[in-house]
């Protein structure tokens, strides 16, 4: 009987061996399909963080787009410089289209990831069998480093440096103002907004220093998005600055 076990015992192991080793191993070598397979952590986590200033579906295909190209070692990487400001010109290339092609998407064939909820904030990785398609007709104009107003205290952060983050975040305010015009057809505006950066690169206060929209519940979700934007990090001291968001149908 023991004789029997020990037998039983190898032929299990060499058959887990085949199926881990052997059968999975010529998959890997055959297979012509790309694409990568990202922790559940990091998917979620790209996810909550996007949706505080996109349609929550968008960044859902986006994280499968990036899947597609970059391997999860490679996208944490660079997603890690371009909070540092360290630039990789094509990974940007690459999520600005996949952006893109996702807003299209989402606007036109009701996009469904498989991730359960769909939303504009954390609430959208709940199961609620909701669907939302926010086709992307609003349109941001993106500051310009001569619209920085730095102050007279200065900082240890340029307007440029500024501008790096600005440039890349700004398009994700686009659902909100998208939820508006949608609402009211011709909604527009400009709000200017005043904030301070910490050395670890969050901002530590932000206010409406004026606003031409005549509605302080966008004023207010705008402000919301931008502060949970975060800066590369820079060795000591805090950098205010003052910027204006122009909102157009």
């Amino acid at each position: 009987m023991k004789k029997l076990v020990t037998f039983l015992s190898i032929l299990l192991t060499a058959s887990v061996a085949f199926a881990a080793g052997g059968a999975a191993s010529l998959v890997a070598e055959k297979s012509t399909a790309k694409g990568f397979n990202y922790s559940w952590q990091t998917e979620q986590q790209f996810v909550r963080d996007c949706s505080f200033g996109a349609n929550g579906q968008v960044c859902k295909c986006v994280i499968k787009e990036l899947e597609s190209e970059y391997s999860e070692e490679t996208y944490l990487k660079f997603d890690e410089d371009l909070k540092n400001n360290i630039e990789h010109p094509d990974f940007s290339s690459f999520l600005s289209n996949a952006t893109k092609k996702c807003d299209t998407k989402v606007a036109n064939k009701n996009y469904h990831s498989g991730y359960g909820g769909i939303g504009d904030g954390p609430a959208g990785m709940l199961d609620s069998g909701d669907c939302i398609a926010t086709k992307a007709k609003g349109s941001i104009k993106t500051p310009s480093e001569r619209n920085v107003d730095m102050g007279a205290g200065g900082g240890p952060r340029s307007a440029a440096d500024i501008m790096k983050t600005v440039r890349q975040r700004t398009p994700g305010l686009r659902p909100i103002y998208n939820k508006y015009v949608k609402e009211k057809p011709g909604f527009l505006g400009k709000v200017t907004l005043r904030f301070t950066i910490a050395p670890g690169g969050e901002i530590i206060s932000i206010y409406v220093v004026s606003s031409t929209t005549g509605n302080d519940e966008f004023d207010n979700e705008i402000k919301s998005a931008v502060s949970r934007w975060k800066f590369g990090k820079v060795k000591s001291g805090n950098t205010t600055a003052t910027i204006p968001f122009s909102f157009s149908e």
